[in-house]
């Protein structure tokens, strides 16, 4: 396809969407590095791991009771007209409100299970719940702000996103005293500024029952097969730092924890052409314009290899500065630790990418069959290194690693598939 009209598509219009959105990403990155150097210095190690512990809890719950919404949501509201639109998002919060009701009451019923799970002991069940609690008004939010998403109204979603993620968490930090009232106060005013967005922004309805069913199951019939997939996936970033809390310490972990939390942040550059592409991807989709979607494709694949090189570049030269800047102990395993992770950056940069093309084409959940073959293997090869005595931080890296890139090796042939039966 002519490099001409590759530029065609960006339009002004999309560029100053892309701008937005990596801006107000860029912010928020920020402001998670700078609250990452400030946590430990007011809360102490213990407070630091807690921090990174619990990020680490929302990486996997949030998708699992979001039951896929994430992904339905941008996906319909983008092709909807805009009745439709707002039948989808009262709707939206009304799944999220019930399912979160009845999570939180399982969760808290085995809290001293959980606490045991995620923190290597059961004194900090009160934190548990009240990082349920944090999770419920993240999932409002998430609905919210997909539904300026699913809009193309990126300036409303990008300062919404901002503003809850990336400014209110920092602001915070300086009225908390403990992990507790950081999580409590954060959860109140992202509440808050939901609630004046909904009231303002999102003009009201009438919803019936019949209306509530219909969207309910359209939401549910594209969403809920690809659950399994987001929750896996949030469980691959989060049971390294499980086992490691449970078999070593919650410090080791924590610094564990804080690693993937910088993979996370890096590849987070990448996520505005997610936020944007899937939206778009579903709309050129039901165009039947492939090949637009296959020059646009590549060329992004091509972006984010050179972002994944980059950051491992970045951290084989930098790493123990990096950890040194957050004060980390033990900088050289630690560093080692985080070269570990960091080799998988290429491939999840790759999966990262090209996922939302995948989402957008196939009706049926293909992404979450390669994510769960791939933590499959994982889990595998722990098993295997538990039985033949081999299990240690190091081994547990590097099952991590390989089957990462092994995720990103099987998206992209997936990729190529689709485009292999449109020849």
């Amino acid at each position: 396809m002519p490099t001409s009209r590759l530029f065609s598509f960006f339009t002004k219009e999309r560029l100053v969407n892309y701008s937005i959105a990596f801006g107000a990403e860029f912010l928020i990155m920020f402001t998670g590095i700078v609250l990452f150097k400030i946590i430990g210095v007011k809360f102490g190690a213990i407070g630091f791991s807690e921090y990174t512990l619990g990020k680490r809890l929302l990486g996997f719950l949030i998708p699992f009771l979001m039951i896929g919404l994430g992904v339905s949501l941008p996906k319909f509201l983008a092709i909807e007209k805009p009745q439709q639109q707002l039948e989808i998002i009262y709707t939206a919060l009304i799944i999220v409100a019930f399912f979160s009701c009845v999570s939180l009451l399982a969760f808290v019923s085995f809290s001293s299970f959980f606490s045991q799970i995620v923190f290597g002991d059961i004194h900090h069940k009160k934190l548990f719940g009240m990082l349920l609690i944090y999770i419920f008004v993240l999932m409002l939010h998430a609905c919210i702000y997909n539904y300026f998403r699913g809009k193309f109204n990126f300036k409303m979603s990008g300062v919404l996103q901002l503003l809850n993620l990336g400014i209110l968490p920092l602001l915070v930090y300086f009225a908390a005293n403990s992990m507790l009232s950081y999580f409590f106060i954060l959860s109140g005013l992202i509440f808050f500024v939901l609630l004046i967005v909904t009231i303002f922004y999102i003009p009201k309805i009438k919803l019936t029952t019949t209306l509530i069913i219909k969207c309910s199951k359209k939401l549910m019939s594209y969403g809920v097969q690809r659950m399994p997939g987001d929750v896996v996936l949030g469980l691959f970033f989060a049971i390294p730092t499980f086992i490691i809390s449970n078999y070593y310490s919650l410090i080791i972990a924590g610094n564990i924890a804080f690693c993937l939390s910088l993979f996370n942040i890096i590849i987070a550059v990448m996520s505005p052409i997610n936020i944007i592409l899937l939206p778009e991807a579903s709309r050129i989709v039901s165009e039947k314009k492939i090949e637009l979607l296959k020059t646009i494709s590549y060329k992004l694949l091509a972006l984010s290899l050179i972002v994944g090189v980059t950051a491992l570049l970045f951290v084989y030269l930098f790493g123990e500065h990096l950890l040194l800047l957050f004060n980390i102990n033990d900088v050289a395993q630690n560093n080692t630790f985080l070269f570990i992770i960091f080799s998988s950056v290429v491939g999840y940069s790759v999966f990262s990418i090209i996922r939302s093309i995948i989402d957008a084409y196939y009706a049926t959940a293909r992404v979450s069959v390669i994510i769960i073959s791939a933590f499959i293997l994982f889990l595998f090869i722990i098993l295997i290194l538990k039985f033949l005595h081999l299990l240690s931080i190091t081994s547990i890296l590097i099952a991590f690693s390989l089957t990462i890139n092994l995720l990103g090796a099987l998206t992209y042939l997936s990729l190529i598939n689709i485009y292999k039966q449109k020849e």
